[in-house]
Formats: C-alpha cells, structure tokens, sequence
C-alpha cells in the first residue's frame, strides 16, 4: 500500500499552497470575482478541472471537462489524468492484490506532468491575479524616452508581463500571458543546451512571411543575446527568439522550445503590435518580485547615489576618487581594470576642467544574481566637456554590489551607438 499511497499523494505539477488551491476553486465555481468574469468558458473550464484534480477530485474534473466547448489536447490530457487517478483511487479499494499484479508501476510510470504543466501554469497565474500579486515589479526601477516598454519573461512562472510606462514614468501592465520557455531549467550558458538566458535585453529584428520558417508561428523577435554581461562570464549562443508555435499546434507544455520564448499564435499576433524595436526592453528570470514599493525606491536611490558620486568625482580631476567607482573584475572594450586606470590617469592628466552632466535616466535591475552580485544596467545621455575635448553620446553602464550594504561598482562601461 505504500506505493499507491505515495501516488496519492503527487502533486499534478508544481505544489500549489492548499489554501490557495481551495480559494480558487471556490471564486471559480462563483463566478462573481472580476477575475473569473473575465475569462472564457474554455478557460474557467480548464481552470476549474485542474484545480479539482489538483484537489483529488478525479470524477469532478471529468464532469467539468465534458462540458468543454472545444476538444483541445490540453482538455484530453486532463481527461486522462483524471482517469489515471480514478484508476489510483480503484487500486486503493483493490488493496494488496492490485500491488501484487504491478498495477502501481504502470500507473506512476504514467507520468502526464509535463503536458499538464500549461494547466498548472495558468492556474498559478489565475491565483496570482486574485491575490494581486502582480503589482508594480521590482526590477523596472526608472523608464527614460528609450523605453517603449518592457516584456518581462518569468520562467519560473511560465508568464510573461508586458509594462508600459505613461507620460509621467508609472507603469501600466498591459498583458500578461502564458509563454513557454527552454526545455532544461537554468540560465543559459551553452550553444544548445536547452536553457532559456536570465538578463536584459532588447528585440532587435522583426522576422516573418519567407523570412520565417512556419514551425516558428506568424513572426518572430530576436533579442540581443548575448549581451556584454553575458560575454564577460563566457556565456555563448545565440537566436533567441520570441515567436509562436508550429501553425498546426494549438497547446505546449511550459519548458518545450530549444531556449526561445514561445507564445501560442494567438497571443503572439495580438501583442506583436506592441514591440517596437530597440526600445522595447526584455526582462528574464525567475519569481519576479511585486509590489515592494519601500525597497524600490531604496534601491533606485542607492543606484543614483553612487552614480552621482562616480560623476562628482570625474568633473574633480582627482583620478584616484575618480577610478575608486570601478569593479575589480571591470571591463570595457579590450581593457580591464589595469588598463583602464593608465588610460584614465594619462587623459586626466592633460585636462584643466572637466564638465559632465546625465540626462534621460534608464535603470533596471537584473533579477538574477550574478557572481559580483546584485547588478542593475543603467542607460542615461552623457554631454562631457573639457579643456581639450567635447563630446555627447548614449552611455551604458552595468553596475553591482555584493550587499545592500555595499557601494555600486561600474562592472563594464560601453559607448552605445546613436
């Protein structure tokens, strides 16, 4: 009995908190909150039968699916979990003797948990929408005029949020989908290893029509991986992609694509008309953090603190204060540290003034840490002017810290390219 005990006992997919799972079920067979009026009868249908048989409740969920509008592959594949457990539930009646003719192997051999993850995916997220969890992200600390907006990829929750950013910098959420993502967890570090980048990035190209084969939906968006960070730890790569799914399939489990982000062609050819490119920016990760307003503001004002002080002590001359803002594993170009202090000593050396003024502030914080740390990309116009020298130009910086603690330290400096 303690194999079909431990049957039992599985969860469908990834564990839902039982309360969670009890409260949804509850609004969904309701239907008075927002957020079931919203939804389709498909939808609350599959919403409704997930959450019974993540509950138990096999024979509930066969009643609710046979009321499906459409058959899908997604309705099939919790028709037949819910049979697999209506099986499990016989052989617990059966006793000793279903265990004696191997019956148990073969039903916990039938493992439909990666099919069944879209299901569990978007039952996560609908609990996510009625406990509004999805309020203003950490990660997006400040929007210049370069940001159209930001399409934030969570992997972990297999959704993707799209923001955007009205006349006086407050975010505005303006989808929120189900997306499918690398076939093997993790951040990507390999050419073909399966794995979907953590990072920001921006999409770069519009593919379709004869520039797109149809296994990759309608169109497609390259992002610019790999990025500088992404070179500096020796990750490789490269093609990855926002598109659809192949134009005869309608359902995909969550990690099913070679390190793409996939969204059905449906969703794709509605939000295709909200990329705009290279000013549409692309936040990926994993378990976004929302509604931390308090600890928002505390990072956004560390991160222009010590930028302030980098710029102070550049317009000073005084070289040491100056070269004292850069990381130790910094790079910029071919120069690292080393390289970097000579050249800045010498150029300083030469000047009588120095004016430096930023405008048109970007900031986002990367949601991974990384091996310096916390790390936050910052974008800004830099108008500088010397005694023998002028220039105006878009800077890049990527900045970290080991600890709250700790001071911001300039990892990699690029000039960005008008």
């Amino acid at each position: 009995m303690l194999l079909l005990a431990s049957l039992l006992a599985m969860p469908m997919a990834a564990q839902t908190e039982p309360d969670q799972l009890a409260y949804a079920s509850k609004i969904l067979k309701e239907g008075s909150h927002s957020a079931v009026q919203n939804l389709s009868h498909q939808e609350r249908t599959i919403l409704q039968a997930t959450a019974a048989l993540k509950g138990d409740h096999p024979s509930e969920a066969l009643v609710l699916l046979d009321s499906a509008k459409s058959r899908d592959p997604l309705v099939a594949l919790l028709e037949a979990e819910a049979h697999r457990q209506q099986a499990i539930h016989a052989m617990r009646e059966a006793g000793s003797f279903a265990d004696n003719i191997g019956q148990g192997e073969m039903l916990a051999s039938a493992d439909l948990n990666r099919g069944l993850g879209e299901a569990d995916a978007r039952l996560n997220s609908f609990i996510d929408k009625v406990n509004e969890v999805s309020g203003s992200p950490l990660d997006i600390l400040l929007t210049g005029p370069d940001v159209e907006n930001v399409f934030m990829f969570d992997k972990a929750r297999n959704r993707l949020y799209i923001y955007q950013p009205d006349a006086d910098g407050q975010l505005k959420k303006v989808a929120d989908e189900y997306v499918v993502t690398g076939s093997v967890a993790g951040d990507k570090q390999r050419q073909g290893d399966g794995k979907t980048p953590n990072g920001i990035y921006r999409f770069i190209k519009k593919l379709q029509g004869k520039e797109l084969e149809s296994r990759y939906g309608p169109v497609a968006f390259p992002i610019d991986y790999p990025n500088e960070l992404d070179k500096l730890h020796n990750k490789d790569g490269y093609g990855i992609w926002l598109h659809g799914y192949p134009m005869d399939v309608s359902r995909r489990p969550p990690q099913d694509t070679r390190g793409c982000f996939s969204l059905s062609n449906t969703s794709l050819t509605k939000i295709a008309r909200l990329v705009k490119l290279k000013r549409s920016w692309v936040i990926a990760g994993e378990n976004f953090e929302f509604d931390r307003d308090l600890d928002k503001q505390t990072l956004l004002n560390s991160v222009q603190r010590d930028i302030k002080a980098w710029q102070q002590d550049w317009a000073s001359l005084d070289s040491e204060a100056y070269l004292s803002h850069y990381h130790q594993d910094f790079r910029s170009g071919k120069r690292d540290l080393k390289a970097w202090k000579s050249y800045k000593r010498r150029v300083n050396a030469n000047k009588a003034f120095v004016e430096v003024k930023f405008t048109n502030f970007t900031l986002m914080r990367d949601p991974t840490r990384w091996p310096e740390g916390e790390v936050v990309l910052a974008e800004f116009d830099q108008s500088y002017r010397s005694s023998n020298y002028a220039d105006q130009g878009r800077k890049r910086l990527y900045l970290a810290r080991d600890s709250k603690t700790s001071p911001w330290k300039i990892l990699l400096e690029e000039s960005l390219k008008r």
